[in-house]
């Protein structure tokens, strides 16, 4: 991500977005979530732990960039709508 978009994007993440994700719907998907990757996680082995802790992180990292990128065209379209 852009350098100038980091700060906007740091922020929405840490004040903005949390608004939106404090309903019961959302934490009952989490706590759901939550309890299937437990017992999941309770049949691997200690090297298949390690594999899946290696592939998660590579999607958190995808995932984060996919996030700025949505971010930036949603700031984008804000910024082109706002010169209407």
């Amino acid at each position: 991500m852009e350098g100038y978009l980091k700060a906007p994007f740091k922020y929405a993440q840490e004040a903005r977005v949390t608004t939106y994700l404090e309903t019961l719907e959302y934490r009952r998907t989490v706590c759901d979530l939550e309890e299937k990757w437990e017992a999941f996680r309770s049949g691997l082995t200690a090297e298949q732990d390690q594999t899946l802790d290696a592939l998660l992180e590579q999607e958190r990292k995808v995932g984060y960039l996919e996030e700025g990128a949505t971010f930036a065209s949603g700031l984008s379209i804000g910024v082109s709508l706002g010169r209407l």
